[in-house]
């Protein structure tokens, strides 16, 4: 199932709030008392509906749904703070910069502004550069006959305080990864980085934690032209043996062919720093 279509299910079924305190089960082999550099009242990302409530269910967590929401910080914990309604460890609260500005071309970390969920997104107008227009990218696109939700959502105004710019090269949350675990490159999201750890959302919304030298940073910025052979993503993992046929950097989308398949993707989904 589409990534974009699992926040506006959950979102559907009115999933209640519930509390998760310190102590509660913890399956990831990473520190949930991360410092969070935030303040009340900032914007965030969390997954404070799913995880209170796989905890609160007694779910396998390396297993369950953990989709991230946007909802104001509360308090600020030296390892629990509290967003929404729900106490979470700080590991999975990404604050957004309150005083963010961006510029054209600028990739981002924010939202999807008309229903919910982590999003990255390309900024296609700056005009005012606290609140930019966007071209979302996690997202599908399709083609003039069948067009995706990234095209239906083009151009959105994002609000201020909503967003933080990403910057290539910087294990930052929201970066893109390639993670090396089972003899496969492995797509993910970067959540939090922390002693040589990285705590990262994949497929399913599933959280993974790998050892950070087994991960490769994908630039959001990275340069693409006709004919270049590069990896793409492939369901939860990167693979080879794809051909750039057409590149549009305005809107953060890159075609690639493999055999008789021509596929618009992200700018995140496509990349030559796997190649040898």
């Amino acid at each position: 199932m589409k990534k974009y279509l699992l926040p506006l299910m959950a979102a559907m079924m009115a999933i209640p709030l519930a509390t998760a305190a310190e102590g509660d089960a913890w399956p990831w082999d990473f520190p949930q008392t991360v410092t969070l550099n935030a303040a009340p009242g900032q914007w965030a990302l969390s997954c404070y509906t799913f995880y209170p409530s796989a905890v609160r269910d007694g779910e396998d967590l390396t297993k369950a749904t953990l989709i991230f929401y946007s909802e104001k910080i509360g308090e600020v914990g030296a390892s629990v703070s509290k967003i929404g309604n729900a106490e979470m460890p700080n590991a999975l609260i990404i604050p957004l910069d309150p005083n963010a500005r961006a510029k054209k071309g600028d990739f981002v970390l924010t939202w999807w502004q008309q229903g919910s969920g982590l999003q990255r997104a390309v900024v296609t107008d700056d005009s005012n550069p606290a609140e930019p227009k966007v071209d979302y990218l996690d997202m599908s696109y399709g083609d003039e006959k069948n067009p995706g939700f990234a095209q239906s959502e083009a151009d959105q105004q994002l609000k201020p305080g909503t967003f933080t710019v990403l910057r290539d090269g910087e294990w930052m949350p929201g970066a893109q990864l390639a993670a090396f675990s089972g003899g496969e490159w492995k797509s993910a999201t970067l959540i939090c980085e922390h002693n040589g750890k990285v705590l990262a959302l994949g497929w399913g919304d599933r959280l993974t934690v790998y050892d950070k030298a087994a991960c490769r940073l994908i630039p959001l910025g990275e340069k693409f032209k006709k004919g270049d052979q590069v990896w793409a993503t492939f369901v939860d993992s990167y693979r080879d043996g794809y051909t750039v046929k057409k590149v549009d950097m305005k809107i953060g989308r890159v075609w690639v062919e493999r055999g008789s398949r021509t596929e618009a993707m992200s700018v995140a989904e496509v990349t030559k720093v796997l190649n040898p």
